[in-house]
C-alpha cells in the first residue's frame, strides 16, 4: 500500500473544458466551418436515415393488415417500397457513420500532433524549476497517454457519441409525427437522466484526474529507477528500487479501481431507465390504440423507435465517463501547452548581451521546501570577463548558487542583475540566452555527431563545427576521435549507438559552447568525470571555452582554482574567502587547508 500523498492531484491542475476547447479552436488543424458542414450534414443524414427506417418498418405492420398508409397506400407495392427505402435509410445510415468516423478521428489525430507538439515547446520555454516541480514522469504522461487518451477516446465512441446525442431529437421528432403526446415520453426520458448524468459530472473528473497524476507519479519513479540502474546495482538496491515501483503502479491502480463504482451506477441507472421507458411505452402505446388515436402500426413504430434507444441510453450513460476521462486527460495536456503563457506575457523586453556582462547578486538567500535555508543573505560582483572559482566541501552551497545565477532556481529573496538588468521571475528565457550552464551530468542527444552540435548553432558549417571541437581538444585525428568518431561528423551517437566515455561527453558539451558563444558560463564541476590521465585535457579545455565571457567554475580540483582570477570559499551557504591563489594561501584560512589536503 502506498501513502495518501500518492493519491492526490498534482501541482498542475487541467484547465477548465471550455478553456481547452478555446485552446484548441487556435490550433492551425482546428475544424473549418467547410469542416463542420461536411460533420453535420454526414451525421444528420445517417440519423435520419435511422430513425426513418426504423419508422417505415413500423407502419409496414399496418400494411400487412390491409390498411393504407399514406403516401404508399396499400397492398404488396407499398410494403415493397416501404422495404427498400427502409433498407436504403439502414444502409445510408452505415455509410454516413464510416465517412463521420474518418472526419472525428483524422482531425483529433492532427489535433493530439499540434498539442504534443505545444506540450513539448512549453516545457522547453518554462522555467525549469516549474518542470522540475512536476517531475519529468508527469510531463511525459500530459504529452503522451493523456494526449492518446483523447485520441483514442474519439476513435473509439467518437461517431457512436455523436449518433447518440443525435438520436434523442431525431427520435423526439418522430415520435411526435406519429402523435404529439409522444414527447411526454421523450421528456421523461430526459428528466431520469439528470441525475446520473449530474452525478458522473462530478465525480469522474476528480477521479480521472487524480488517475492520471497517479500514473504521472510512477513514470517518475520508473524513469528514477532506469537512470540509476548502477547505483542500485552497486549498492544492492534491486529490491528496494522494485518495491518502489511496485508500490506506486498499485496505487495508480486502486486509483483506476476508485472510478469502476461510478461506471457500475451509471449500467444500473441505464438499465432502470430504459426498463421503465420500455415499459411506459408499450403501456402508452397500448392505451392510444385503445383509444383510436393511432394506428396499431403508428405504435408498433413507436416502439421501435423506443426500443431503438436502448442502446444510445447505455451509450449516454457509459460515453459520458469515457468523455469524461478525455476531457479531464485534454485539460491536463493543454494546461501544459500553456504552462509558459503568463510568464511570457510578463517577460521583460531585456536585449541579448553582445559582451561579457557584470554579474552582481545582492542579499541571495534560498531555502528548498521543506529544508533549512541553503544560502544565506549573499552578495557577490562577478567582473565583466572574469574567471572566478567557487570551492569549499560537499554541501557547502556551491551547486544551489550557480543554479540560481543560471536561472535553474528562483531565489528566496534577493536580486540577481546580468549585465545591469535585473533578473526577474520571468525572465529564464533570456537568462538562458545569456548564461549557459556545464555541469558533470552531460546529456548527449540522439542522433549523429553533426546534429547534436547543430542544436547550438543550427546555422554552422561544418568546417565550424570540427574548428569547436578542436579548440575543445577533440579534433579531428586524436586519439580520442578515432576511438570514438569513425565516421567523423556523421558518427551515431546518444540513445542506441555506444556509450560514450563520460570525458568525451563533456568534450562534446564544451564544444556547444563554443558554437553557442553566451556572455556568461558557468561550470559546475564540468570536468569531474575525468580520470586523472584525461583531467589535465578537459581542464585546459574548459580554460579555453571560459576564455572572453565572464565565468564562474565550482571547482572540484583545486587545479582548476589556482589559474582563476579569484577564489571563493563557501561554507554552510556563506562566502567565508575571497581572494587569489596566493592572497588565500598567505592567509592561512579555509581555502589554505583546502589546497593542503587536496596536495596531500
Amino acid at each position: 500500500m502506498t501513502t495518501d500523498t500518492t493519491a492526490q492531484a498534482d501541482s498542475l491542475a487541467p484547465v477548465p473544458p471550455l478553456q481547452a476547447l478555446r485552446y484548441l479552436n487556435t490550433r492551425p488543424t482546428a475544424p473549418t466551418w467547410r469542416w463542420w458542414v461536411a460533420f453535420v450534414l454526414v451525421f444528420g443524414i445517417g440519423v435520419g436515415g435511422s430513425v426513418a427506417a426504423s419508422s417505415l418498418l413500423g407502419h409496414s405492420v399496418d400494411i400487412i393488415r390491409g390498411q393504407s398508409v399514406p403516401p404508399f397506400g396499400s397492398g404488396t407495392t407499398a410494403l415493397a417500397w416501404i422495404i427498400g427505402l427502409s433498407c436504403l435509410g439502414l444502409l445510408g445510415d452505415t455509410f454516413a457513420r464510416s465517412a463521420g468516423n474518418y472526419l472525428l478521428v483524422s482531425r483529433a489525430r492532427l489535433l493530439g500532433v499540434e498539442v504534443r507538439k505545444a506540450c513539448l515547446s512549453a516545457t522547453l520555454r518554462a522555467p525549469i524549476p516549474r518542470i522540475l516541480e512536476l517531475g519529468s514522469g508527469n510531463v511525459i504522461t500530459r504529452m503522451t497517454k493523456d494526449i492518446d487518451t483523447v485520441t483514442n477516446t474519439v476513435a473509439g465512441v467518437g461517431s457512436r457519441s455523436v449518433v447518440t446525442a443525435v438520436m434523442f431529437p431525431f427520435t423526439l421528432v418522430a415520435l411526435v409525427m406519429l402523435h404529439w403526446l409522444y414527447a411526454a415520453v421523450v421528456i421523461t426520458l430526459i428528466v431520469m437522466m439528470i441525475f446520473p448524468t449530474r452525478m458522473l459530472l462530478t465525480h469522474m473528473p476528480v477521479r480521472a484526474n487524480i488517475y492520471s497524476s497517479a500514473e504521472a507519479h510512477r513514470n517518475n519513479l520508473l524513469l528514477d529507477t532506469i537512470r540509476g540502474l548502477d547505483t542500485a546495482r552497486a549498492f544492492n538496491m534491486q529490491s528496494w528500487a522494485r518495491k518502489r515501483v511496485e508500490d506506486s503502479s498499485w496505487n495508480a491502480t486502486l486509483r483506476f479501481v476508485d472510478m469502476i463504482p461510478v461506471k457500475n451506477a451509471i449500467i444500473w441507472w441505464g438499465s432502470g431507465i430504459f426498463s421503465l421507458l420500455l415499459a411506459g411505452n408499450f403501456i402508452f402505446s397500448a392505451w392510444l390504440v385503445e383509444r383510436g388515436t393511432i394506428s396499431i402500426g403508428a405504435a408498433s413504430a413507436a416502439v421501435i423507435l423506443i426500443s431503438r434507444l436502448e442502446v444510445h441510453i447505455f451509450h449516454s450513460m457509459i460515453f459520458i465517463g469515457e468523455w469524461q476521462r478525455a476531457v479531464t486527460a485534454m485539460g491536463r495536456a493543454v494546461a501544459l501547452a500553456l504552462i509558459n503563457d503568463e510568464a511570457e506575457t510578463a517577460i521583460t523586453e531585456n536585449p541579448d548581451l553582445e559582451r561579457a556582462p557584470e554579474i552582481e547578486i545582492h542579499s541571495l538567500s534560498f531555502g528548498y521546501p521543506d529544508a533549512p535555508e541553503v544560502l544565506h543573505d549573499t552578495d557577490l560582483r562577478l567582473e565583466p570577463g572574469s574567471t572566478t572559482a567557487l570551492v569549499g566541501a560537499s554541501g557547502a552551497g556551491k551547486s544551489t548558487l550557480a543554479n540560481l545565477i543560471a536561472g535553474l532556481l528562483t531565489p528566496s529573496t534577493g536580486t540577481i542583475r546580468i549585465g545591469g538588468h535585473q533578473v526577474g521571475p520571468h525572465d529564464h528565457m533570456w537568462v538562458a540566452r545569456q548564461v549557459t550552464l556545464i555541469t558533470q551530468e552531460v546529456h548527449v542527444f540522439s542522433g549523429t555527431l553533426r546534429q547534436d552540435l547543430l542544436m547550438a548553432a543550427p546555422h554552422a558549417r561544418d568546417e565550424d563545427l570540427l574548428l569547436a571541437l578542436e579548440t575543445v581538444g577533440l579534433g579531428a585525428g586524436t586519439a580520442l576521435w578515432n576511438r570514438w568518431f569513425p565516421q567523423g561528423l556523421d558518427t551515431t551517437i546518444g540513445a542506441g549507438a555506444e556509450a560514450l566515455a563520460p570525458e568525451v561527453a563533456q568534450y562534446i558539451a564544451l564544444a556547444r559552447v563554443v558554437l553557442r558563444d553566451p556572455p556568461a558560463l558557468i561550470l559546475d564541476e564540468a570536468t569531474s568525470e575525468a580520470g586523472s590521465e584525461l583531467a589535465t585535457g578537459l581542464e585546459d579545455a574548459a580554460n579555453a571555452v571560459s576564455q572572453g565571457r565572464t565565468c564562474l567554475v565550482v571547482a572540484h580540483r583545486l587545479q582548476q582554482a589556482m589559474v582563476a582570477d579569484r577564489i571563493l570559499v563557501m561554507e554552510q551557504g556563506r562566502i567565508v574567502e575571497d581572494g587569489t591563489h596566493r592572497q588565500l594561501l598567505a592567509a592561512a584560512g579555509r581555502y589554505s587547508q583546502l589546497f593542503a589536503h587536496w596536495r596531500g
